[in-house]
């Protein structure tokens, strides 16, 4: 079971956070936990402003000691490096004065230098605060990403092939470029025409758990989905079937009043024609077997007689 903390980053000490190198003395940083990363940096008035880095995972923790310096040169001394992986990570930090509950005074006490790998408070419940800002960021629940990223660590010793993975199954990296790549129409929603990178997911056809290593990285088992049509694919009351030579859209009965809201509809095309023919017939043979589990999902949803 996965636990979850926070961590502060204070910006102006330390430069603009990276997930891929975080530092910190607490005993508390264990492999396998979730945490919420908040930075501080100066504000114009002398005080601290608050911004929201995102929702990690810790896949890796390496013991030190680590010296580093701060920006002003000073010497600083670590026992942990930590590499993170994000995920639901905004393309830039959200600023906390964004939210109407915000206030500087309560944020600093419960988030400022010297507090980090603390449990989150949860009066207020700051946790649904800050799922509320990182809505639309990320493509699954927490903690099953959480158990997939840890079979990742657990069964795949080559540390390449395990970062390809990783990236893989946040749906960044490698795979989502390859998966650009493919549909060759940038970094766009292949079903909606939506180009806000940060609503959009490289998502598996096949799922990821039921997926070799191969088919994970395979940009044919991939379409880059804006997110509100990626939940739908995900649970399989969105899938597409071959009609005549090409790929169009059906949604299951249940979804259809919802999704007519958001502008998907049945009968909406996915074009391979600009694919290689035996590109096209493997992303086909993927999407055939997702399209029969929308059918066995769509009939067990079906109302009895």
């Amino acid at each position: 079971m996965s636990r979850t903390f926070f961590a502060y980053h204070l910006t102006h000490f330390f430069g603009p956070f990276s997930f891929s190198s975080y530092h910190t003395n607490s005993t508390n940083a264990r492999e396998g936990d979730l945490v919420y990363v908040v930075s501080g940096d100066q504000a114009g008035d002398g005080g601290k402003d608050y911004s929201l880095e995102g929702l990690f995972r810790i896949h890796r923790r390496t013991d030190g000691p680590f010296e580093l310096q701060n920006l002003k040169g000073q010497p600083a001394r670590y026992q942990y490096k930590l590499l993170l992986a994000p995920v639901r990570m905004p393309d830039a930090p959200i600023s906390l004065q964004r939210a109407t509950w915000y206030d500087r005074r309560e944020v600093h006490r419960y988030f400022s230098s010297g507090q980090n790998f603390n449990p989150l408070p949860t009066e207020p419940d700051y946790k649904a605060r800050f799922d509320a800002l990182l809505s639309g960021y990320g493509q699954t629940s927490a903690n099953d990403l959480a158990e997939d990223l840890a079979d990742i660590q657990r069964t795949t010793p080559n540390a390449t092939q395990r970062e390809a993975l990783i990236q893989a199954r946040i749906g960044q990296g490698r795979f989502r470029a390859d998966v650009t790549q493919l549909w060759g129409k940038g970094e766009v929603c292949t079903l909606t025409g939506i180009s806000l990178p940060e609503l959009l997911i490289a998502s598996h056809i096949k799922p990821w758990r039921e997926s070799s290593d191969e088919e994970r990285l395979d940009p044919t088992n991939g379409l880059l989905l804006a997110t509100h049509a990626d939940k739908l694919f995900d649970r399989h009351l969105l899938s597409f079937q071959l009609q005549r030579g090409s790929l169009r859209s059906v949604i299951a009965p249940v979804a259809q009043p919802a999704a007519a809201k958001i502008n998907l509809m049945a009968g909406m095309p996915l074009s391979t024609e600009h694919m290689p023919l035996s590109t096209a017939r493997r992303l086909e043979a993927f999407m055939s077997e997702h399209h029969a589990r929308f059918l066995d999902r769509k009939a067990a949803m079906a109302p009895s007689n």
